[in-house]
């Protein structure tokens, strides 16, 4: 299904710009001209499928993963857009026509889209300037726009980009309804991806679960543990993750991504690090406040690949998904060696310290590492994660890198490093899996 998807994803665009060289209705245009509407064509179809990779149709999710679409998602969207720059430039020998028309707006939709995109969704700005910092933090403490809502917005206005450029297509296009081909291609291509954001938006359901206990591990990290509510069970893989939404007072009504931190085998859970707006208030949400889940996604769990040794590298926050594999792999009793890299600051961030002793105990063949950045202690390798500290422990537990699985959840910052180490251990891209926060 997988090679199917990319095929349809190639050959889609390809089809349609066919239709616009072979068809007699465009029969004398200008080369010029014939770049610039295959250009667009492009841009288009690739702002369209946006909407199906973030309706997390689940066709699609089971085969390449959520987190995965999404980081490929916000690639494609940033090009989509330049791609649609440049065919105006080439439509029009500017961006403007003298009159506003429905694809000038779509172009001033788009400038709202980076802007939004660069300034709220990424740090390429606030890492930069200390002004954006102290405005985007100003803006969330406001409630006046949070990430969360940013993100909506986003989404919105690419629906609404998506039908103001299929009107600019069929109502300004002179051979768009002489073009049959083109046109039913380009129709079926708009409806596929409205039908998908409606049912994402009006008609997903997810599961309803009700909260049992929750539980503080330290001043920054809370767990909160949740049973069904007399309905359906959610089902999911130690590792995924799902969207939750809480119905309580403390928390407001928005739908967050957060990996599950517990086996199938057990209370369902999730782990979650105080990091400003909606998650600083996560500790005071009621036992008995209902939880609705939709998932669970994600390819970041060893039961979908074949057996091997694995290597789990976590930082700080990013040890969640290792507690569910590894809580998993006890309750199995599961025989593969396995090793636990934890990079934190020092030993006050390691939760649940007697847990992790007992489950090295229960589990003979998992070693559990913790890396210590700013302390030396007992048991733990000082400094920050270094080749030399993986090797090291490789061998320690005995585990060739040239046949183990490696997964690695945490911070940017960390994660360039992990790359450099993976690329110095020469271990293939089949071999090594990632989940990240930014999601």
């Amino acid at each position: 299904m997988k090679s199917r998807l990319l095929l349809l994803y190639v050959l889609y665009p390809a089809a349609m710009i066919a239709a616009l060289l072979f068809h007699p209705s465009t029969t004398g245009l200008s080369a010029v001209r014939l770049g610039g509407l295959a250009l667009g064509t492009v841009a288009y179809v690739m702002l369209c499928a946006q909407l199906i990779i973030t309706a997390r149709v689940p066709l699609v999710e089971r085969a390449f993963g959520q987190d995965k679409l999404l980081r490929f998602h916000g690639f494609a969207a940033l090009f989509a857009v330049v791609l649609s720059f440049v065919h105006a430039f080439y439509i029009h020998k500017g961006l403007f026509t003298p009159r506003l028309r429905y694809g000038e707006v779509s172009l001033a939709l788009f400038t709202v889209l980076v802007v939004l995109a660069v300034f709220f969704l990424s740090d390429a700005v606030t890492s930069r300037f200390s002004w954006a910092a102290r405005m985007k933090r100003a803006l969330y403490r406001s409630c006046v726009l949070s990430r969360y809502h940013a993100q909506l917005l986003l989404h919105e206005l690419t629906a609404l980009a998506v039908v103001l450029l299929y009107l600019h297509a069929a109502v300004r296009m002179k051979q768009f309804w002489d073009n049959m081909p083109f046109a039913v291609l380009a129709t079926v291509c708009f409806a596929v991806s409205i039908a998908c954001w409606v049912w994402h938006l009006f008609l997903r359901r997810g599961v309803t679960y009700r909260v049992t206990k929750v539980r503080r591990e330290s001043d920054t990290m809370t767990t909160v543990y949740m049973e069904p509510a007399g309905g359906a069970v959610f089902h999911y893989l130690p590792g995924q993750f799902a969207y939750f939404r809480f119905h309580d007072p403390a928390v407001s009504d928005e739908s967050h991504p957060f990996t599950l931190s517990s086996s199938p085998m057990e209370t369902l859970s999730i782990t979650v690090k105080a990091l400003g707006d909606w998650s600083d208030h996560i500790h005071e949400v009621r036992e008995g406040s209902r939880v609705m889940i939709d998932g669970p996604y994600g390819h970041f769990s060893p039961a979908l690949y074949p057996p091997r040794p694995s290597v789990l590298i976590a930082g700080g926050v990013g040890i969640t998904p290792m507690m569910g594999i590894i809580h998993d792999a006890c309750l199995r009793s599961a025989e593969g060696r396995m090793l636990l890299l934890w990079c934190v600051r020092d030993r006050t961030e390691l939760i649940r310290q007697n847990e992790w002793r007992q489950l090295a105990e229960d589990l003979p063949n998992l070693t559990i590492l913790p890396v210590l950045s700013r302390e030396e202690a007992p048991g733990c390798a000082h400094g920050h994660l270094s080749e030399a500290i993986v090797r090291k422990a490789l061998v320690d537990c005995a585990i060739s890198p040239g046949e183990a699985a490696f997964y690695y959840c945490g911070p940017e910052p960390l994660r360039k490093t992990v790359h450099r180490i993976m690329r110095a251990l020469a271990v293939p891209s089949d071999r090594f899996h990632e989940e990240r926060f930014s999601l």
